[in-house]
């Protein structure tokens, strides 16, 4: 479990992120991505920030049209993940699974930056 400690610099990281793309994300929201964050490591918050908040919007308008059956698997999943709420499960499900959103696609192929491979590099060297 994430201490308050790295959950305030989860928090701090997702809000700089947000403020500095212009995601628009609301507060509450980035307490969700926080959230995704410690479910999946504290050591992917780079990763996982970037992708929800840069496909947020799409991915959120995908949950808001969910049916019945759509959100049958998130209430499954949520039965044995109770640290997630049934918006986060629904979210992942999409990342995970769902159809790429139009920022994913907009990247598919694109190389990674010198700055980008120096970041990764860094964080396996600190392993």
């Amino acid at each position: 479990m994430t201490n308050k400690y790295n959950r305030e610099f989860l928090l701090e990281y997702v809000e700089s992120e947000n403020k500095k793309n212009e995601c628009n994300v609301s507060l509450e929201n980035m307490e969700k991505i926080v959230s995704l964050i410690e479910y999946f490591g504290i050591e992917l918050y780079r990763p996982i920030t970037r992708l929800l908040l840069s496909n947020w919007e799409e991915i959120t308008e995908r949950i808001n049209n969910y049916t019945e059956a759509d959100w049958m698997m998130a209430d499954e999943i949520q039965k044995t993940t109770p640290t997630l709420d049934r918006f986060s499960i629904a979210m992942l499900i999409e990342v995970l699974e769902g159809e790429d959103t139009l920022n994913q696609a907009e990247n598919a192929g694109r190389r990674l930056s010198e700055e980008e491979l120096k970041a990764i590099r860094k964080h396996q060297d600190e392993q």
